[in-house]
């Protein structure tokens, strides 16, 4: 993926394995990096398109994703490479856009939009005539059934792509039950697990099942099941010192749990790329430890690729991931950069010559400059 003038990054270049892990410091763009997969993601959607890309929550104009630190060009560039480790660019994307006028609403237009397959040439459109109509130029063809065609895989897989961060209150929410569309914040969970084929859904619960009997104390038993007026609720049955063992639904499990339960489902999904945020959060060290190698065996079955963001020293320490899944955002004046840790000399010798766990070598260099001070600051009651 290449990003230009894209929220945090004047310009941005990263190959994305199969799986990936992103770390920087707070608010370097690591969400914002995830975000303009998901902005490929809603206009490739039937129900979507650029207007409403542009203006989905988060977003909400083209200001709003624009580079603060843009110069020249003034144009927003999102350029993705679609393969594998043999074929990287099965397909190729570029969708440049550009607003006319400083004032929210002004239109966006789509300056250039080329696809390729396997390096043909399948769709190049360029904004050339400034006095032509610019309505016509402010839908891209990927969003247009008629005029996709010929690139319908590469909308598809785009369309495909799924952002999770679980938040355990709208899990809870009785009032998710309702909602039928997607949820990035797990309100959709029970009623996707519910929406399963039993066939399908059994193995994946019997799995899910596996991984908490290791990871929750006391833990026995998960099942689905819809109350009397059809609601899908997760419960957990507990060990304890009665006969039997007690059993507790989704309003009463813990954060981490919950949030377990989520990850665990949704790497197993069969799908398109999986963008996680902080997949670590409310996990004890030693269950975090384990996710990147849960994330590898998922993979041999659902063969989906994974992106993370991560604080965590414990998920980078894991052993098996290679320096070229974690990918380092830093940040400056300019705005914020990314690049491959295995292309940091420092990093790779202390990790390969030095032998230091990869957490170790590469955590430190997220830490904002002069963070020592921090537990110094007085607090003083207003």
């Amino acid at each position: 993926m290449r990003l230009e003038n894209w929220r945090n990054f004047r310009e941005a270049e990263v190959r994305l394995g199969k799986r990936a892990f992103l770390v920087g410091p707070n608010a370097s763009g690591k969400s914002n990096f995830l975000d303009a997969l998901r902005f490929l993601r809603d206009i490739a959607r039937p129900e979507g398109g650029l207007a409403s890309a542009l203006a989905q929550p988060g977003r909400g104009s083209f200001k709003n994703v624009r580079c603060l630190f843009a110069r020249r060009p003034s144009t927003l560039t999102i350029d993705v490479d679609v393969g594998n480790d043999a074929e990287p660019a099965i397909w190729s994307y570029t969708l440049v856009l550009q607003q006319h006028g400083t004032v929210r609403g002004d239109p966006v237009t789509v300056e250039r939009e080329t696809v390729k397959h396997r390096g043909d040439v399948v769709l190049d459109e360029e904004r050339r005539d400034p006095t032509e109509d610019w309505l016509l130029w402010t839908q891209t063809k990927l969003e247009q059934v008629q005029q996709n065609q010929k690139f319908r895989e590469l909308a598809e897989f785009l369309t495909s792509i799924r952002y999770l961060h679980v938040v355990p209150q709208i899990v809870r929410d009785a009032r998710r039950s309702i909602v039928t569309t997607e949820d990035p914040f797990g309100g959709d969970l029970l009623r996707r697990m519910k929406e399963t084929p039993k066939k399908t859904r059994e193995p994946r619960l019997r799995r899910m099942r596996e991984a908490l009997q290791l990871a929750v104390p006391q833990f026995e038993n998960l099942e689905l099941r819809d109350d009397v007026e059809g609601r899908p609720h997760l419960y957990a049955a507990f060990r304890h010192w009665r006969v039997h063992p007690t059993q507790q639904d989704e309003t009463l499990l813990s954060d981490g749990t919950l949030r377990l339960l989520g990850f665990l489902w949704s790497i197993t999904e069969r799908g398109g790329p999986l963008l996680l945020e902080e997949p670590e959060l409310s996990l004890h060290d030693a269950v975090v430890a384990q996710l990147p190698a849960m994330i590898a065996r998922a993979q041999r079955l659902s063969s989906r690729q994974v992106i993370a963001s991560t604080h965590s020293e414990a998920l980078l320490n894991a052993s098996g991931i290679a320096l070229d899944e974690v990918h380092r955002i830093t940040v400056s004046e300019n705005g914020s950069a990314i690049e491959t840790v295995a292309d940091n000399p420092m990093i790779r010798d202390q990790a390969e010559k030095g032998g230091w766990p990869l957490g170790q070598a590469v955590l430190p260099l997220t830490q904002p400059e002069g963070i020592d001070r921090l537990g110094s600051l007085s607090v003083v009651a207003g």
